[in-house]
């Protein structure tokens, strides 16, 4: 099954709530919602709220924690990122979410091995604490598209191997801006799904926006139709290999951009045929 949806509450929707985002996700024809964490924490009592909008709307929910997270960082601030996935772990469980996504922290003067060790520590210690409490929503772990963040698909995949309930969060933008501009093909967003196939994962969230980027990777998200990465090219694989996918917006123009993948998604199936 191929769902799409919008990361965060649609730019266009009147009404700033993530229970009216749910809804006006519905009415676009979409089917997903990524709950954002970036500006603060909900109550318990909405996240109930939204777990039943959701349920009522057929649309599947992810969560992402705030994007300040440092899980390599020094004790102080693994401990606030602890805390903050903590927080983003409970709401999401209460909400019924499917996943959620968690950022990693920049390198500093760490090396890469010792960057690694951190990672699958703190990743660890969570993923025992959360199955303690019953909770067995996956944590995601993003593709980063800045080279000075951990968090290539290589390491998120070394991660996600040693790490079992850890699952790669494929960010196509991040990938491709990392790697110089490496996805051009059909072939190129394969050889991704290949990459990952060892994890025999039954499901992908996807996140995919149009990106600029220089030598050191990522600058900044652009449009789909802005950036030079062929997103019609990716439909084709995801649909040719019948992949169980949920593709999130993460656009600037957020809603319309899922719409415009929707469109390429659909495009993608009539060639098929």
């Amino acid at each position: 099954m191929i769902r799409v949806g919008v990361a965060g509450i649609p730019l266009s929707c009147k009404d700033r709530t993530n229970r009216d985002g749910i809804i006006y996700t519905k009415n676009l024809g979409l089917s997903a919602m990524e709950i954002q964490f970036a500006r603060g924490f909900i109550s318990d009592d909405e996240a109930a709220e939204l777990k039943d909008v959701a349920e009522k709307c057929d649309i599947e929910m992810f969560v992402h924690s705030p994007y300040y997270i440092h899980l390599i960082g020094d004790e102080s601030n693994v401990e606030m990122s602890k805390n903050k996935i903590r927080k983003s772990m409970h709401l999401a469980d209460i909400m019924g979410a499917k996943l959620l996504t968690v950022h990693t922290g920049y390198y500093g003067r760490l090396s890469r091995k010792k960057a690694m060790e951190r990672m699958v520590k703190n990743l660890r210690f969570l993923r025992d604490e959360f199955k303690s409490e019953g909770i067995e929503i996956p944590i995601g772990i993003e593709t980063m598209g800045k080279r000075e963040v951990f968090g290539s698909i290589d390491e998120v995949i070394e991660v996600c191997k040693r790490v079992h309930g850890i699952v790669p969060v494929l960010d196509v933008g991040h990938i491709h801006a990392r790697g110089n501009g490496c996805l051009n093909e059909k072939e190129d967003f394969q050889a991704v799904f290949d990459k990952v196939s060892d994890l025999e994962m039954n499901h992908y969230l996807i996140h995919v926006t149009g990106v600029k980027y220089d030598r050191d990777g990522e600058l900044y998200h652009v449009p789909i139709r802005k950036g030079d990465m062929p997103v019609l090219k990716m439909m084709e694989c995801i649909v040719e290999n019948d992949y169980n996918v949920t593709l999130i917006s993460e656009s600037p123009i957020l809603e319309h951009d899922a719409v415009y993948a929707q469109i390429l998604l659909d495009r993608a199936m009539e060639m098929s045929k």
